[in-house]
This record gives structure tokens, sequence and C-alpha cells, in this order.
């Protein structure tokens, strides 16, 4: 995985971060939202992937959670 900064809307428009590297204007892009947070995939998105999206990122998010109550003890 690769951080690649904060998108932003602006005018209605999402925006990407410097770091992005798009294959240009043609690219599009599914967006998938879990929880709080947008997760971009360049490929088509078919049932399994997206459940494979969803327990990766939620176990993402629990583990950083844990790590962060960690950190604070």
């Amino acid at each position: 995985m690769k951080y690649l900064g904060v998108a932003r809307i602006e005018n209605g428009r999402l925006v990407m971060p410097d770091g992005f590297e798009g294959a240009g204007d043609e690219t599009t892009y599914e967006a998938v939202e879990i929880g709080d947070e947008i997760i971009l995939s360049r490929t088509p998105l078919d049932r399994k992937r997206l459940e494979q999206i969803d327990r990766l990122a939620r176990e993402s998010i629990q583990n950083h959670r844990k790590s962060l109550e960690g950190l604070a003890k």
C-alpha cells in the first residue's frame, strides 16, 4: 500500500492529491465507502472483490485502533 496524500472536493469535483499518478483523464475509478472511509479502485469490482476490500479495510481499521490505544496508555 502506498500513501498518496489527501483527496479533496473543489467545486463539486473530487481532486486527487499531487502524489496520485492516474492513467490520464480517460481513467475511471469505482468508489467504495466503508464506514467513513472512501476507497477508489481502478479495476471493475465484483461482489467477491468488494467483500475482500471490506474485510481488509475493517481489519486495518481495527489494527490501527489497537495501536493507538496502546500508545495512549
